[in-house]
């Protein structure tokens, strides 16, 4: 176990329109766990996880998952003044959770949150493909002229989850590795850095339906 004054608080996040899968994201990285009818968030709430990077900063994620209804929009707004990253969640097949980000949530982030804060656009639902909406390539350009990273995610079947944390804490600390330390076996883990992302596209998803895979 660590001792609490070892670890640096990494504030993150989670905004977007009701019903994109933030709540399914961070439960999906917290606990493993997937749910598929999941209730709306009213107010914030927030969870941690505890990632070693390579660089050895021991880093303490504070995951805050926020309500995406327009009535609490103002109250939202209190839980980024002070945040270190910002995931801006879209459903791929609801083009108007994209267009939000564009038109609101984008701006409110960059008006309120740290001039530092690193921004993350995530298209969530990549289990979803075959009822996409939204263009990956526009969604990917605009995350980069914004500044922004861009990453796709399933909730469901965890694609992409693990990796979206480990690499905002990579950017904050400065660090080229990083793990997301487990506390069942934390001693293990802590010796091991990962170095490399694995990722799931669209096309090996398509190949493992093809043959027959779940």
């Amino acid at each position: 176990m660590f001792d609490e004054k070892d670890l640096e608080i990494l504030k993150i996040v989670l905004v977007g329109e009701s019903g994109v899968g933030k709540t399914s994201i961070i439960t999906q990285y917290i606990d493993n766990i997937f749910q598929k009818d999941q209730q709306s968030t009213i107010g914030g709430t927030f969870s941690t996880k505890t990632i070693k990077c390579g660089n050895g900063k021991i880093l303490k994620l504070e995951i805050w998952d926020t309500a995406g209804q327009e009535r609490y929009r103002s109250v939202t707004k209190l839980f980024y003044k002070d945040a270190n990253a910002a995931i801006l969640v879209y459903d791929i097949t609801n083009k108007f959770s994209f267009e939000e980000i564009q038109n609101y949530w984008f701006g409110q982030v960059k008006d309120s949150a740290p001039e530092n804060i690193i921004i993350a656009i995530v298209a969530n639902k990549l289990d979803l493909y075959e009822n996409e909406q939204v263009d990956e390539t526009i969604a990917r350009k605009y995350a980069q002229d914004n500044n922004a990273l861009f990453a796709c995610t399933s909730a469901k079947n965890t694609s992409g989850i693990e990796d979206l944390f480990i690499e905002i804490a990579k950017i904050y600390s400065g660090s080229d590795s990083a793990l997301t330390i487990q506390e069942k076996d934390e001693a293990e883990e802590y010796k091991k850095i990962r170095k490399e992302s694995v990722r799931i596209t669209r096309e090996e998803m398509k190949n493992n339906k093809k043959k027959g895979c779940c």
